[in-house]
């Protein structure tokens, strides 16, 4: 009788898998997009709030702060994830900040459409200091490897 795959051992083949690979960065990327979608205050009622509510809670200056590790966290996800597809550590690292300083981008366009929230040019910036930030994480988490 084969042994019984485990969740683990799955998840561990989805990281290891080149074509799978992709599926972590995107999911973070749906992630943000669902956090994204918290309309701004007073604008449902108590009884159909946003799963996300809570993140309503935290200061806006706190909130603004969060991009940093947010597109910190995805640029380096993007790094992982094309070191699996392209040779050239700056063109992976290139590619990996422009997707996610685009999306960032794109959250921010998307975001003005949501009741009570708005885009802002201060969000982008962050964004984009996050994403530099975590493809530097990257190299020097890998260079030691």
């Amino acid at each position: 009788m084969p042994p019984r795959s485990s969740y683990s051992t799955t998840l561990r083949n989805i990281v290891r898998d080149r074509h799978l690979s992709a599926v972590v960065p995107l999911g973070y990327m749906a992630l943000m997009l669902i956090m994204a979608s918290v309309p701004g205050d007073g604008q449902t009622a108590p009884d159909q709030r946003h799963a996300l509510w809570f993140l309503q809670l935290l200061a806006p200056a706190i909130q603004n702060l969060l991009h940093i590790p947010a597109y910190g966290l995805l640029a380096f996800f993007w790094r992982w994830t094309l070191r699996r597809y392209i040779q050239g550590l700056q063109t992976a690292a290139i590619l990996a900040f422009g997707l996610a300083v685009g999306f960032g981008v794109f959250q921010e366009w998307f975001q003005s459409m949501i009741p009570g929230r708005f885009a802002s040019l201060s969000d982008v910036l962050f964004n984009t200091i996050g994403a530099a930030l975590g493809v530097w994480v990257y190299h020097r988490w890998f260079r030691r490897l």
